[in-house]
């Protein structure tokens, strides 16, 4: 007497595996170019290229600096025997030089990436002092070599590298300054959250219809079953049911799931009743 309610027309065949795969490969692509154009991902993006910069800029710097130790030892030792107290000395006075310079880089790193400005004419006399400190020894330890004749190769490198230090010292308040620029154009286009609403008594959800049609989008019996036991889920709690409850008991693209949510839920936009 009671039969099982007759399915009602399909409206087409079942989609073939090819197009439910070729759909979900669409909804991750959808989802992976709206995940990468997101602005908080750029402004992280635009941090992290800083960082990786500065890293290599300090790696280079100190090789630069390591160059640089032997001229102004050469230039203060002379012809010193390694017995002289002075010899060993003399290894201290570039680090020395060259620690006050890294420390002042640190210090400037540290304010630009808060977007303060650092530049003050103290700090750029002290940086210009120390590195003109560093060239002069250089190049004058390789004029006048203690031991030896002039080779004007290290002349050369003994001018060039101090001059690249300089630059590099100078350049890398530039690149954190871009950066920190970067990072805020980025962050200025990230969509704010809109404020709450004033609290309400929002009258009570009406109930989800009862689904006792089989939808006219078909499916195998246990997605179908699935799809059912969430609907019955929303029902209980007082809600409609949604695409994403359907894609989570069915792992169905989103068209698809749309589509059996419309077949489920309306009929010509009149909710679905018995």
């Amino acid at each position: 007497m009671f039969g099982k309610p007759k399915p009602a027309p399909e409206d087409g065949p079942a989609p073939s595996r090819r197009v439910r795969v070729l759909a979900e490969q669409l909804d991750e692509a959808r989802d992976v170019h709206r995940l990468s154009n997101h602005p908080m991902l750029a402004a992280v993006t635009a941090d992290r290229f800083r960082a990786s910069v500065t890293r290599t800029m300090w790696v280079f710097l100190a090789v630069g600096l390591g160059f640089t130790t032997t001229g102004v030892h050469d230039f203060l030792a002379g012809d010193r025997p390694i017995t002289d107290p002075l010899w060993w000395g003399a290894w201290l006075a570039e680090p020395a030089l060259a620690g006050i310079l890294v420390t002042l880089l640190r210090w400037e790193a540290a304010m630009l990436s808060h977007n303060v400005d650092t530049d003050a004419k103290p700090v750029r006399y002290l940086k210009r002092l120390l590195l003109a400190a560093t060239l002069v020894a250089n190049v004058w330890a390789g004029l006048a070599p203690a031991h030896g004749g002039i080779s004007k190769g290290m002349v050369f490198f003994h001018l060039v590298i101090p001059l690249v230090v300089f630059l590099l010292a100078e350049v890398m308040p530039v690149i954190q300054q871009t950066c920190t620029r970067v990072r805020e154009q980025a962050l200025a286009t990230v969509p704010h959250a809109p404020e709450p609403a004033p609290a309400t008594t929002a009258p009570a959800p009406e109930p989800a219809p009862a689904l006792t049609r089989a939808p006219a989008f078909k499916l195998p019996p246990d997605v179908a079953a699935r799809v059912h036991a969430a609907a019955t889920a929303a029902r209980d709690e007082g809600r409609d049911l949604t695409t994403d409850d359907i894609r989570r008991v069915a792992r169905l693209p989103e068209a698809m799931a749309t589509r059996v949510l419309a077949d489920l839920t309306s009929r010509n936009g009149h909710p679905v009743t018995t």
